[in-house]
């Protein structure tokens, strides 16, 4: 074990012991977090290359997740991530971002299943096509593309340093023209089956979902984990509730997968859109099971 090893298995005891980490609480008082963030940019690999999940990736600059320090984010959705893929399945990583969870999707699913990921931010996907090449994937499908509720181009705008993609430009400077495309156009001329949704696409999830009746239709079994961004919504015009709602029409149960309280719990409706305001900024992620 070499030096920095030794500081961050230091590190990781003390979050441990204090209750620090990002997904916790007192995480997210300020003093806290000022040193918390101070130090953790003090461990994060200079080289941009870690081992995350048992796969070597190229890591974005800055390490945004800190994937260097941890090897994990979201370690409870991760968790359930990895229970609920099987061997042959398929599954759609929408929002991938540099292919954390599509790298883990593609090792469960093994050489008969598949993997179709779909990132539209252009540094984002060089990444994640790097880090799918190393890894030596065979049974990926990359897109740069983003889903929504619409096929065609539109005039987005890419805040640089968040790799969010808005349709405003807001605090976003950089003008991007990206290729949007809706699941069911998409896959139109395919009879297999879905099996699991990931999104995370900042807030624009009630996009992808408008535009994908006839999948949700068609696959009974499928299973989703999505991202519940209420800020995000908004910017979308979209009201929180009018998402919950929407999958909720779609037939499914709605389980929040709470990384604070570290439990996967029943949605609450009233609960859940008190607790995760547009104003409060947080987001959290919803397990979403047919019965």
């Amino acid at each position: 074990m070499n030096i920095h090893e030794i500081k961050l298995s230091i590190f990781r005891g003390g979050v441990k012991l204090f209750s620090v980490h990002r997904e916790h609480k007192i995480g997210k008082l300020y003093p806290v977090r000022v040193v918390y963030e101070f130090i953790i940019s003090h461990l994060k690999s200079s080289k941009n290359v870690a081992l995350v999940q048992g796969h070597k990736m190229f890591l974005d600059p800055g390490d945004q997740y800190a994937l260097s320090v941890w090897g994990v984010w979201e370690a409870l959705t991760t968790g359930q991530f990895k229970k609920e893929i099987k061997k042959g399945d398929v599954v759609l990583d929408v929002g991938a971002g540099i292919g954390y969870y599509t790298l883990i999707a593609a090792n469960l699913v093994g050489e008969t299943g598949r993997v179709y990921a779909f990132e539209p931010d252009p540094d984002f996907f060089g990444l994640l096509k790097k880090n799918i090449e190393i890894n030596g994937y065979k049974n990926v499908i990359l897109e740069q593309k983003a889903v929504s509720d619409k096929t065609g181009k539109n005039k987005s705008y890419l805040c640089k340093d968040e790799h969010r993609i808005h349709d405003s430009p807001d605090a976003c400077h950089k003008f991007i023209e990206i290729e949007s495309i809706r699941l069911d156009d998409y896959f139109k001329n395919y009879d297999g089956k879905i099996n699991f949704i990931k999104m995370d696409i900042e807030g624009a999830e009630i996009k992808a979902i408008q535009g994908a009746p006839l999948l949700l239709q068609k696959n009974k079994n499928l299973k989703i984990i999505t991202e519940f961004w209420p800020m995000g919504l908004i910017k979308f015009g979209i009201e929180p509730k009018e998402y919950i709602n929407l999958l909720i029409d779609h037939g499914f149960k709605l389980y929040e997968i709470n990384a604070q309280e570290k439990k996967i719990e029943p949605v609450e409706i009233a609960k859940l859109v008190e607790t995760y305001t547009p104003e409060k900024v947080y987001s959290t992620n919803l397990l979403c099971i047919r019965d």
